[in-house]
């Protein structure tokens, strides 16, 4: 592909760091400041509706113009003493914006569907400081850094800390957000990264190169399984992830201690919160193992050298059986994998695509035969012999090139 026809892309991804400072007190009542602004514009976009009908930054220009002194030193209609630097007001201005839009949007759903209750305006807020450029600077490599606070007198610099920072390559920092805990600060830092290419996928299936691999999901120990096929519908290379057996094992084992649990305790608090500690557990083995699994077929495409990766579409009887399975059940992984794969494969410039599911399993990759059975080793009605779930990721790929070539 050449380099005038790709089409660069962007993708933002936030770290959670420990964050350091001596002056807690200073940055509880900064983020105390930050709040009162918020409240205080909250309410005045309510007190000016017609504001929200505006882009977030002709809304942020407006509310700006009736709160703020101008050039001409004339006091604007609904001025206050803010006290807070320009970059922490616009932070708040911003925050009580998306506020604001999200009460009006569920307010206007839960008028048209009487099973959402209508919510209430919030009266008090405790956000978090978001720091635009301006409040921190000089970000070194060792995670040091200074930020503005007020020590209830003025806004002063001060330094601070990132606990085991290390700045990635060729990323841009975006506003981090400090979050304050019982004892300890975190923070949250977005940082935006540029994919050299994400040229839509219809562009690519012209293209005499490209590359194309199916995934198929099963309900065994091989847990996926890829087959990478090129234009020309000739095999490459193919790949079964394992480690449904050790994840059937690894959740089994929480869930049968939340059911001895259950049992043998008769007081009701302690079972729940017991209770909440192994769905906890369970969900964090799921997005282990499902992380470790999209990992290694999104590393398998990019050492195959992978453009598009074609996955079955799911039906909606199909759906609520993953979602309602047990999740001891390795097929319960699906809908997790298919949602890391897609986020990771694009990082890397792979695409993603999805092909209708019918057929795909009961039909011979080679000739288009049925298949007489749904073992692991069978045959299909013209004799030849397949692997079920080969032929099944095989059918995933093929058809994503039938589905291109038509349009």
């Amino acid at each position: 592909m050449s380099e005038d026809t790709k089409k660069v892309g962007i993708y933002t991804t936030t770290y959670k760091v420990r964050f350091y400072i001596n002056e807690m007190e200073y940055l509880k009542l900064s983020q105390k400041i930050y709040n009162d602004l918020i409240e205080k514009y909250y309410e005045l976009i309510f007190k000016y509706k017609n504001v929200l009908n505006l882009s977030n930054q002709k809304c942020l220009r407006e509310l700006e113009k009736l709160t703020i002194i101008g050039i001409t030193g004339k006091i604007p209609i609904e001025y206050f003493n803010q006290n807070a630097p320009t970059e922490l007001r616009r932070a708040a201005i911003n925050q009580a914006i998306g506020l604001a839009r999200s009460y009006t949007e569920i307010k206007k759903i839960s008028e048209t569907n009487s099973k959402i209750m209508p919510p209430s305006k919030s009266k008090h807020f405790n956000c978090s400081m978001t720091l635009y450029k301006g409040m921190y600077r000089n970000i070194k490599e060792d995670g040091s850094v200074e930020i503005k606070l007020f020590d209830g007198e003025k806004w002063k610099w001060y330094k601070a800390k990132f606990k085991n920072w290390h700045f990635p390559e060729s990323a841009q920092i975006m506003s981090p957000t400090l979050v304050i805990n019982k004892n300890y600060v975190m923070a949250h830092i977005p940082m935006k990264r540029t994919i050299e290419d994400v040229t839509p996928i219809k562009i690519r299936m012209k293209q005499e190169n490209v590359k194309i691999c199916g995934i198929a999901f099963s309900n065994t120990d091989k847990v996926a399984i890829c087959v990478v096929i090129d234009k020309n519908k000739n095999f490459i290379k193919s790949l079964f992830v394992n480690g449904g057996n050790e994840y059937k094992h690894q959740i089994t084992k929480i869930v049968n201690k939340r059911k001895k649990n259950i049992m043998e305790n008769k007081n009701i608090q302690v079972t729940k919160r017991n209770h909440k500690t192994y769905r906890d557990k369970e969900n964090r083995i799921i997005k282990y193992y499902a992380h470790v699994i999209s990992k290694k077929i999104v590393n398998f495409c990019i050492l195959n050298e992978v453009n598009v990766i074609s996955m079955p579409l799911s039906t909606k009887d199909e759906a609520y059986y993953y979602v309602k399975s047990k999740k001891n059940r390795p097929i319960y992984l699906r809908e997790n994998i298919t949602n890391d794969v897609i986020y990771k494969a694009y990082r890397k410039g792979i695409l993603t695509t999805v092909v209708k599911r019918k057929d795909k399993a009961s039909k011979c990759y080679k000739c288009g035969g049925k298949i007489k059975s749904r073992q692991l080793k069978t045959v299909c009605e013209n004799g030849h012999k397949l692997d079920y779930y080969f032929n099944y990721a095989m059918n995933v790929a093929l058809d994503c090139i039938v589905k291109y070539d038509k349009t």
